[in-house]
């Protein structure tokens, strides 16, 4: 028996079912006008619940030694996620297999992968939520790829970029407007310097004006989430300069002379979110989202998500 063979061939299948169900579920509920909070949240639970049900406790409960070691193949080998799992199959769980009957192995191996396929698909779709809220809203399921991009988080893809765009037309157009000028500009600096220079010069630029395409509104929630994050060591350096150069450019100097309760910028800061209310809170929450998705910072990307997750929660429950 071809035990990777099998095991791959059950994991897709979970996976492309899974998917299909998920889109459909999805459609439906735009139908009924749920809100998408409320989808994703039906859609985790079930997944979760499901898998866990009909498989993960069935694995414990008749074959714990093997399931175990399939979970820990990690600290068995070093590899290719297919090498490790072939490696596992063929030598330490088929060693501990309680039969030598193969019909009951491949069930085995088909139950595992299926548990995997399934966990699999409900942390992804858990983790890219505002990824699918835009599917959801803009009814772009050619988007719909349901397994993380290679290499980067979904705020730097060009898929959710572009959506971003899409619903938020005035954000666009923002953009353009800044390179639009920019390109103007740029047209009598080619005349006074050598090209070389005025492509780097153009860079320069362009980063500029997107800078200060931040109100310090937005600056100031940056602050905030930046100063509650600080001691999280996942918190790269890169992500903490760039914040830093975004933020710095707020206009409000009286933090230097006065007394910080005297200060409505340093009121913004220490509340963060909260000193804004109703749609005023998630207005500039997406608002930085989509300023900051050009500048690749994800932690930060993450930590405004997780706000906006807990606002939408807040306003369901009330």
């Amino acid at each position: 028996m071809n035990y990777l063979k099998t095991y791959n061939h059950f994991y897709e299948k979970a996976h492309t079912i899974t998917k299909r169900i998920v889109i459909t579920e999805m459609k439906k509920s735009k139908e009924k006008n749920r809100p998408f909070l409320t989808v994703h949240n039906k859609i985790c639970n079930e997944l979760n619940n499901y898998y866990t049900k009909k498989y993960t406790e069935v694995l414990r409960n008749t074959n714990n030694d093997s399931f175990n070691l399939f979970n820990d193949r990690y600290s068995y080998y070093q590899g290719e996620n297919d090498d490790v799992i072939k490696w596992i199959l063929e030598n330490e769980i088929n060693e501990s297999f309680k039969t030598d009957n193969t019909i009951l192995y491949k069930r085995f191996i088909a139950d595992l992968a299926i548990e995997s396929s399934l966990k699999e698909a409900q942390r992804h779709y858990r983790n890219y939520k505002d990824y699918y809220e835009l599917i959801y809203d803009l009814d772009m399921y050619s988007n719909f790829f349901f397994h993380d991009f290679d290499g980067i988080s979904f705020t730097s893809s060009f898929y959710f970029k572009n959506m971003l765009d899409i619903k938020h037309p005035y954000l666009k157009k923002e953009r353009e407007n800044l390179l639009k000028g920019q390109n103007s500009k740029d047209d009598l600096k080619v005349n006074k310097i050598e090209r070389k220079t005025a492509s780097s010069t153009d860079t320069d630029c362009t980063t500029k004006d997107l800078l200060e395409s931040f109100t310090d509104d937005e600056r100031y929630l940056l602050i905030n989430i930046m100063f509650s994050v600080k001691n999280d060591p996942t918190f790269k350096l890169t992500d903490f300069m760039k914040i830093i150069k975004i933020v710095g450019a707020y206009h409000d100097y009286s933090i230097l002379y006065k007394s910080p309760k005297d200060v409505t910028s340093y009121s913004k800061v220490s509340k963060g979110i909260n000193y804004y209310s109703g749609d005023g809170q998630l207005k500039i929450i997406e608002s930085t989202m989509s300023k900051l998705s050009s500048f690749n910072i994800d932690f930060i990307q993450q930590e405004l998500s997780k706000i906006k997750t807990k606002l939408l929660q807040n306003k369901r429950i009330n």
